[in-house]
């Protein structure tokens, strides 16, 4: 689990294009396994073979999870689309809600479940039903941006999931 997060982590830096070192990552994680350990917290010398090791292993994950992806690492952000919809509905005034949903929504899996057309359609009713503004029904409005009302309401739920968790505590990393 750890060399597979250690990658994940490397992978998503350089996709995201802030793209980090593997010396800089695997020192992090490192780090975090000794403070987890509650070893004490020990230099890695990147001239040793232990250093060595985990940089192969890291190249190696990285390569086993690109393979499992299909070396598909392209993510479309439904951003793109929130304005031209508002547009198109005639209701500008969601715009901010419809971002902030957006936003919100990276911090879930929808991105990589649904087309980021669903998601923005699913952004845009939800920001429409918070601000009691009506959409088209005849013919059904989503239709015309290529989406599904199940598609829609699951992304309304997973949403109004993330809304009800209790706001995240700091822990501290010190004892």
């Amino acid at each position: 689990v750890k060399r597979v997060a250690a990658s994940c982590v490397w992978l998503a830096s350089k996709l995201e294009e802030s793209p980090r070192k593997a010396k800089h990552v695997l020192i992090v994680f490192h780090r975090m396994e000794c403070r987890r350990e509650n070893m004490p917290i020990e230099h890695l010398d990147v001239f040793s073979k232990k250093y060595s090791d985990l940089k192969n292993d890291l190249i190696k994950t990285e390569r086993h999870l690109l393979k499992e992806m299909g070396f598909i690492c392209h993510v479309e952000h439904p951003h793109k689309f929130i304005s031209n919809y508002l547009a198109t509905l005639g209701t500008p005034e969601l715009r901010q809600e419809a971002w902030n949903l957006a936003n919100d929504s990276l911090r879930t899996t929808l991105c990589v479940r649904f087309k980021s057309e669903v998601v923005a359609c699913g952004v845009v009713y939800a920001a429409a039903r918070r601000f009691q503004v009506p959409l088209p029904e005849n013919p059904p409005w989503w239709l015309v941006f290529d989406a599904d009302q199940a598609g829609i309401e699951e992304v309304c739920r997973i949403l109004a999931h993330v809304y009800s968790l209790p706001k995240a505590q700091y822990i501290p990393v010190y004892k």
